[in-house]
């Protein structure tokens, strides 16, 4: 728990949204901000940097500002990123900063955790995940069926000994 005594106190997540992406393919990133202290922050920017070399921007900013967050509430943001290849992807902590009191002259400054490595993989990896895998299935509809048989032959008794114990 964090004591703030009376003064904003604000927290910040970045996250991916699916734990990894795929090249040619968007790439939500969320940043939510918490504010766990005792009164609202005021004139609050959210500031984060992604390469221009590695990512394309589709949707969102990569900055967002908020006049106010009230104490005790949530803002999230989404910024959407299509990376242009796959591998392993930098990210920085994105950085906060926010005013105690409108009137403040003072800035306070946050840095949300840093995710490291976002791993990208290649649009092949997506392929091979979304296809039917047909192989797979008619191998295990085949031993499916001779598990259930195999004991049906073995457990059946033979033609020959019944028609002679009818004979006699």
């Amino acid at each position: 728990a964090v004591q703030s005594e009376g003064k904003a106190h604000l927290l910040v997540q970045k996250e991916t949204m699916p734990n990894s992406g795929y090249a040619g393919k968007d790439l939500p990133i969320r940043y939510r901000i918490f504010n766990v202290g005792d009164s609202a922050a005021f004139d609050v920017t959210l500031e984060d940097q992604w390469s221009a070399e590695e990512f394309q921007p589709v949707s969102g900013l990569q900055s967002g500002s908020w006049s106010a967050i009230a104490p005790g509430s949530t803002v999230s943001h989404i910024v959407v990123l299509r990376p242009y290849s796959f591998g392993y992807k930098s990210s920085a902590a994105a950085k906060i900063t926010y005013k105690q009191a409108a009137s403040d002259s003072s800035v306070q400054e946050a840095y949300s955790n840093d995710i490291g490595l976002v791993a990208v993989r290649s649009g092949q990896d997506e392929d091979k995940l979304a296809a039917p895998h047909l192989t797979e299935w008619l191998i295990f509809i085949a031993a499916a069926v001779a598990l259930a048989v195999i004991p049906l032959i073995l457990c059946r008794p033979p033609q020959a000994k019944a028609a002679k114990a009818k004979k006699i």
